[in-house]
C-alpha cells in the first residue's frame, strides 16, 4: 500500500470526519459498556418527571409513592401547592421523555414492575445527551481549528473528564446541561463566522435558546448565562437582541416556575439547602465554606480535585490567557466567556457542600465548566502540538485522565465514601493522599452487573 504521507492521526481524523456520527456513537458506546447505571438519589425525581411527562403530560410526581414506597418524603422531592414536585429542575426529565416513551407505551414502567428498566433508561438518557455534547464540541472546534485537533480534544473532553463516570451514567442534570452549552458554543461560532445578516440572527438566537436551556437544566448555569449576555452585548450591542430575548425569557420562566411552586426564585434549592445537616452533617449557611478551602478542593483535592482527575485540563489555564490574543471574531467572542467558569467554580467553592455529596466518583460540580475549558484549551492547542515535549507531556496526562475515568465507570463504588468512617462525619478525608477514591476504587476491582456485583 503506497505511503500517502499522512499520519495515523490524520487518517483517523479523515475517517471520523467522513462519518461524523462516529463522533457521537464512539463515546456513546463506551459510556454504556459497563452495563450498569451509576447513580444516587439525585437523578430519581428527574426519571419520574420523564415518566409522568409521557403518561400525563405533567412534570409533577403525584404518583411517586406507587413506584418508590416511602414513609417520609425523600430529600429530592417535596410537596408544594398540594402537588409532589422534584426539588431539581424539570427540563432534563422532559428532554429524556422521548427515550422513555416507547418503554412506557409497552407497559415496561409501571408501579410494582421494579426499577431495572427505568434505571437503564436513566443511564441511556445521560449517555445520549453527554455523547451529543461531545459531537457538538467536535463540530465547534473543527470550525475553529483542524480536524485532528477537533478529534483529539472532543474525545479528551468526553473520555478524560467526569462526563464519563458521572454525566453519562445516569440522568443527572449534567448531561443535558453540557449538551446545551455545547450547542450554544457551536451556534455562537457559526454566528461569528457568517456574513449574512439573516444567518447571524438565526445562529445567535439558537445560542440564546441553548443558554436558556442550560439555565433550565441547572440553576448555577445562570452565572454563565449572565456572562454570555454581557459578552454578546459588548460585541454586538443591538444585534445581540436575538440572543438576549430567548436567553432571558427562558431564565425568567424558570424563576416564575420556582416562585409559583416554592415561593422563592431559588426553587427546590431552598429545600435542599435546609437539609445540609441531615444529609451531609454540615452546619452554617449554604455559602459558609472559606473560599481558600473550597477552591483548593475544586482543583486539587485527591478525591474531588479537577486537576487530579483530569490533569490535562491544566493547559486550559494557559488557554484562558492566550485566547485574548486571538484576532478571529469567533475566538474573540469565546474569550469574553472566560469569567463564566471562574464564577461558577467560585460559587461552588463557597458552597457548604463543595464536594458535591458522597454518592459519586470524583469531581461533579465542575462538569458544567468543561465545555468552556476545552475550548480554551483548543485556543492554544496548535502551539502545544508544535512543541514535541509539551505535547508528549499533555498526551501522558490525557492518557492518565482517561484511565482515571475508566476506573470510575467500571470500578466505582469501592467503599471509600463509608470506610473507615462516613465522609459526612470526617470531611478531612477529602485531603488524604494515601487513601483516596481513585486508588480505593481501582483496588476494589471491576463491577460486572451480570455477576451481581
Amino acid at each position: 500500500m503506497p505511503d500517502d504521507g499522512k499520519s495515523n492521526l490524520t487518517r483517523l481524523a479523515d475517517l471520523f470526519d467522513s462519518h461524523k456520527l462516529l463522533i457521537f456513537f464512539v463515546p456513546f458506546f463506551i459510556y454504556i459498556l459497563n452495563g450498569r447505571e451509576i447513580s444516587s438519589g439525585d437523578p430519581t425525581p428527574t426519571v419520574f418527571v420523564a415518566v409522568n411527562f409521557v403518561k400525563h403530560g405533567s412534570v409533577f410526581l403525584d404518583d411517586l409513592h406507587d413506584y418508590i414506597p416511602y414513609h417520609n418524603m425523600p430529600y429530592y422531592a417535596s410537596e408544594q401547592c398540594g402537588r409532589i414536585v422534584s426539588n431539581y429542575p424539570a427540563l432534563p426529565g422532559v428532554m429524556a421523555a422521548p427515550i422513555f416513551a416507547p418503554f412506557i407505551w409497552l407497559g415496561m414502567i409501571e408501579p410494582g414492575s421494579g426499577d431495572l428498566v427505568w434505571n437503564y433508561l436513566s443511564k441511556l438518557s445521560g449517555s445520549f445527551y453527554t455523547a451529543l455534547s461531545v459531537f457538538f464540541i467536535y463540530l465547534t472546534i473543527k470550525r475553529l481549528s483542524d480536524r485532528e485537533s477537533a478529534l483529539l480534544l472532543s474525545m479528551a473532553y468526553g473520555l478524560g473528564t467526569a462526563l464519563w463516570p458521572i454525566a453519562a451514567q445516569s440522568l443527572w442534570q449534567h448531561g443535558p446541561s453540557v449538551f446545551w452549552w455545547s450547542v450554544c458554543f457551536y451556534a455562537l461560532v457559526r454566528a461569528e463566522q457568517t456574513l449574512a445578516r439573516r444567518s447571524f440572527a438565526f445562529w445567535i438566537a439558537l445560542a440564546g435558546v441553548a443558554t436558556g436551556g442550560a439555565v433550565l437544566c441547572r440553576t448555577v448555569n445562570g452565572a454563565g448565562a449572565v456572562v454570555m449576555c454581557m459578552a454578546l452585548v459588548m460585541r454586538h450591542r443591538r444585534e445581540a437582541a436575538p440572543f438576549l430575548i430567548p436567553a432571558i425569557f427562558l431564565s425568567l420562566m424558570l424563576i416564575l416556575y420556582n416562585v409559583a411552586l416554592f415561593g422563592s426564585w431559588k426553587g427546590g434549592d431552598t429545600v435542599l439547602h435546609s437539609l445540609h445537616w441531615e444529609l451531609d452533617r454540615v452546619r452554617g449557611g449554604s455559602w459558609s465554606t472559606p473560599l481558600s478551602v473550597g477552591m483548593a478542593g475544586q482543583w486539587i483535592s485527591p478525591s474531588r480535585g479537577m486537576l487530579i482527575f483530569s490533569p490535562f485540563l491544566a493547559f486550559s489555564i494557559w488557554g484562558m490567557i492566550a485566547i485574548w490574543r486571538k484576532k478571529d471574531p469567533a475566538w474573540r467572542a469565546i474569550a469574553l466567556t472566560v469569567p463564566a467558569p471562574i464564577i461558577m467554580l467560585t460559587l461552588f467553592s463557597k458552597y457548604a457542600v463543595w464536594w458535591g455529596g458522597n454518592s459519586h466518583y470524583g469531581p461533579r460540580y465542575q462538569i458544567e465548566t468543561y465545555p468552556f475549558l476545552i475550548l480554551y484549551l483548543a485556543a492554544i492547542f496548535p502551539t502545544l502540538r508544535r512543541c514535541r515535549f509539551l505535547f508528549a507531556f499533555w498526551a501522558v496526562m490525557l492518557l492518565y485522565s482517561v484511565f482515571v475515568q475508566w476506573i470510575g465507570a467500571f470500578c466505582y463504588p469501592g467503599g471509600w465514601t463509608i470506610y473507615p468512617v462516613d465522609l459526612s462525619h470526617d470531611q478531612a478525608r477529602f485531603w488524604d493522599w494515601g487513601y483516596n477514591q481513585i486508588w480505593t476504587c481501582l483496588k476494589s476491582g471491576i463491577k460486572w452487573p451480570w455477576l451481581g456485583q
